[in-house]
């Protein structure tokens, strides 16, 4: 019988190294930005979504804190 994870085992990367290339061309391609920006963009949504959440709570706890 086969190991059923031997399909799962064929790369040592965590990723098929090809299909990452070509989906990584492929994000290029489409958004036309370089990989780093890519980076910048999504750190910065990462760390500004939380803040404006906490900037939005707090603005309408004081608004019905004067209520």
């Amino acid at each position: 019988m086969p190991n059923p994870l031997e399909t799962v085992l064929h790369h040592s990367e965590p990723i098929d190294p090809t299909l990452w290339e070509w989906l990584s061309l492929k994000i290029d391609d489409v958004l036309g930005l370089h990989s780093s920006a890519m980076v910048f963009i999504l750190g910065a949504v990462t760390v500004l979504f939380p803040v404006v959440v906490m900037l939005l709570v707090w603005r309408r706890h004081r608004i019905t804190r004067r209520d």
